[in-house]
């Protein structure tokens, strides 16, 4: 009698043991592919706001000898435009800002005092620079223009708008897609004025810090 129960229990397991058989076996966990970062691009317009620190000197010359250093604040705004190729970034950019630096020295061989005055500094420049993501490090250089004025205690004057070159460096940080702020030094090279008789040649150093806002630049994600 048992093995009659043995045989019909067999018999039942058969078709069910070959049908299992048949299921297609479970695959192995397919890995998810492999993901990077997103990828910061720079390409695009931008705007922004600018501030900083200005110093230099305006150096006097044939009939009033002297040097006058020059310091005071500048605050603009900038307006620009990128082409990023892989890591490596082209641009233009355009800025204008207001400005108090100033300074005077004792100039002439009588005893009289010789004053120079920068009221506002602008420039149009390239821009070209390598980026890691979203930091950007380039160098910058173009025209350079400034609102001059220079005067002295016998009363002669001269006011004029200057161009010469501007050239210089800076950092930009990406916060997010949109927003960036950057820390920039620029050097401003006016030339000579001609100031009654004689003539000054003015320079001005600005360090800046300030942030721009992005048109509609995208975060490009790798996979």
């Amino acid at each position: 009698m048992f093995k009659k129960i043995l045989a019909v229990s067999a018999l039942m397991i058969a078709p069910v043991a070959a049908s299992a058989a048949d299921l297609p076996r479970r695959s192995a966990a397919v890995a998810p592919a492999p993901y990077a970062a997103p990828v910061f691009a720079w390409s695009g317009f931008y705007a922004g706001l600018n501030g900083g620190y200005a110093w230099g000197d305006s150096k006097f010359s044939a009939g009033r000898t002297g040097s006058a250093d020059l310091d005071g604040w500048l605050a603009g705004a900038q307006l620009g435009y990128n082409h990023q190729v892989g890591s490596f970034v082209l641009g233009a950019e355009g800025d204008l800002n207001w400005a108090d630096v100033s300074g005077s020295a004792v100039c002439h061989t009588a005893p009289q005092t010789c004053s120079s005055k920068v009221n506002w500094l602008g420039s149009a420049r390239a821009r070209a620079g390598f980026t890691a993501n979203n930091i950007l490090v380039y160098g910058t250089g173009g025209f350079g223009f400034g609102g001059l004025k220079l005067s002295d205690t016998t009363g002669v004057s001269a006011s004029e708008t200057r161009v010469g070159w501007s050239a210089g460096a800076g950092v930009e940080y990406a916060v997010d897609r949109n927003w960036s702020v950057k820390a920039e030094y620029l050097h401003y090279d006016l030339g000579k004025e001609t100031f009654g008789s004689a003539s000054a040649k003015t320079t001005v150093d600005a360090a800046k810090l300030g942030v721009n806002y992005r048109f509609g630049g995208p975060v490009v994600a790798r996979y």
